[in-house]
């Protein structure tokens, strides 16, 4: 423990060094609805699995920023959400540290335009240099469900077909799901249920066997038939 907060510690140095990659042309939008509101249950607190990840939240309700750190300590990375006063993301920075490699620490800035049904239509990433690598367009479709590749089904907001891929899922809420507000849900294929079965063929497949608290939420996750250096178990705390 005394490893991650020093590596934190390390971060948000990090953090204070570097100054943000500005970006004029993202304003407010949808200036006349009204402000998302964070949907009620419980907040993950931290997921420990071959990564420990904490998250921190907004006065809004929604995720304000997570930080990750793998077993050895050695690679951190870490998140960072800017909202606007619809509580919609209009700026994610993305930090990357290399203890044993500094000159691979990385700084992404990514700037989220919207359209007037609170749908994101376009994605601008700087890099920590202020140069732009990667812009994106988004258009939905009119169950205003992102239009994605026909190798993508999702039913009743899960992701139940991904190219050869199948996946079945529960009834209970992922936790992930209410740390987002609903464009970036949509934008990111972030599922409402939590999955119980990955299913590449007959023959290849994880069952994930989930263990819940009394609300309702995960708070185990094993998944069998995993690799020596795949995630077979992951444990969910909530605030």
């Amino acid at each position: 423990m005394m490893k991650r907060i020093f590596l934190f510690g390390v971060f948000f140095a990090f953090i204070g060094c570097t100054d943000d990659v500005t970006h004029e042309n993202v304003e407010r939008q949808n200036p006349h609805n009204n402000p998302e509101i964070s949907p009620d249950g419980l907040k993950l607190k931290w997921v420990n699995g071959l990564f420990f990840s904490e998250y921190f939240y907004h006065t809004n309700g929604f995720v304000d920023s997570i930080y990750q750190i793998d077993r050895g300590g050695s690679y951190v990375t870490a998140k960072k959400f800017v909202y606007n006063d619809l509580n919609q993301i209009t700026q994610i920075t993305d930090y990357e540290i290399v203890k044993q490699a500094p000159k691979y620490n990385r700084k992404d800035v990514t700037y989220y335009t919207y359209n007037a049904i609170n749908q994101i239509i376009s994605t601008l990433t700087y890099d920590q240099n202020g140069v732009a690598i990667n812009y994106q367009t988004h258009s939905y479709n009119r169950n205003g469900m992102l239009n994605n590749p026909s190798y993508i089904v999702i039913e009743n907001g899960n992701v139940v077909k991904h190219r050869t891929t199948q996946y079945e899922f529960d009834g209970t809420i992922n936790p992930h799901y209410n740390l987002y507000p609903q464009a970036y849900r949509v934008l990111k294929f972030i599922n409402k249920n939590n999955i119980t079965l990955t299913k590449y063929s007959d023959e290849d497949y994880h069952v994930h066997t989930l263990k819940y608290n009394e609300a309702d939420y995960i708070i185990e996750e094993h998944i069998s038939n995993t690799p020596l250096d795949a995630e077979d178990y992951r444990g969910f705390t909530y605030y």
